[in-house]
């Protein structure tokens, strides 16, 4: 077992004032399987009425708003979170969900024609099961990928990274989901903190037919340790970490900060 103490913080500022700011915030951690949480708290700015609970994935949310008028929001999710090795065990069959392309994990006949053949090279060196042919389209996607900020949107589906071939931590968990579920890999979105320094992260986890296991294809690795998980769903839109809505022509700023740490 291991123990991470994360900080989460982030801060909105409008160029003018707001009214009516409602939000909803998926920013702590998920308790189960492989973490569990020792301390946690969650701070939000005067003025804001929140309330909890579960969303349709069992993901924990926290809603809420302010309805007068103010020009920034900041709040701070931290605590100190027990895990052990990356395994979420299932007793139970899992939603055919996680087989089924969505708008942003589809890539078009063209392409899935391309990669049935690739992947014919690429299984014949790995092993059969589940996880053996994930780990081996995690690789893919790393290599055939350049990390390159602001060339894609938080719309921007699979297909298009596919063409590309390069984009955030976002669109590698796209592509790395659309090729798994080409491959009758169940696969899902995942959101959370990785150790270090930065900002919110993405990754994968596929169902091996017992367990969901983590893989980052971002940095090509099978996560064992150092990930603390937030959300997951079929892709991003299920799971966003903030999502909020307002009253007012002001433009929005954000500034995140993540710091997750072994203690």
């Amino acid at each position: 077992m291991k123990r991470y103490l994360y900080n989460y913080q982030t801060i909105v500022t409008f160029s003018q004032p707001v009214t009516n700011h409602h939000l909803l915030l998926r920013c702590q951690p998920m308790s189960g399987s492989y973490m569990r949480i020792d301390e946690e708290q969650l701070i939000v700015s005067p003025g804001y009425r929140m309330c909890r609970d579960v969303d349709a994935f069992g993901n924990r949310v926290v809603y809420g708003g302010q309805r007068e008028e103010h020009t920034s929001l900041a709040y701070i999710s931290a605590g100190i979170v027990e895990m052990s090795q990356y395994v979420t065990r299932t007793d139970r069959g899992i939603s055919p969900i996680y087989l089924i392309d969505t708008p942003l994990t589809m890539i078009d006949l063209e392409q899935s024609g391309q990669w049935l053949k690739e992947c014919e090279t690429l299984f014949a060196d790995c092993g059969t099961g589940q996880a053996d042919k994930a780990s081996a389209i995690c690789h893919y996607v790393y290599s055939q990928m350049a990390y390159m900020p602001l060339t894609t949107t938080v719309e921007t589906p699979a297909t298009e990274v596919f063409r590309l071939r390069r984009g955030v931590c976002q669109d590698y968990a796209h592509l790395m989901i659309a090729l798994c579920r080409l491959s009758s890999i169940p696969a899902r979105y995942v959101c959370g903190f990785l150790e270090g320094t930065g900002e919110t992260h993405a990754w994968v986890e596929i169902h091996d037919g017992y367990s969901w296991l983590g893989f980052d294809p971002t940095n090509d690795r099978r996560i064992s340790y150092g990930y603390v998980k937030l959300a997951h769903g079929r892709d991003a839109s299920d799971c966003p970490v903030n999502r909020g809505v307002y009253l007012g022509n002001a433009i929005q700023q954000n500034i995140v900060s993540v710091t997750l740490v072994e203690v």
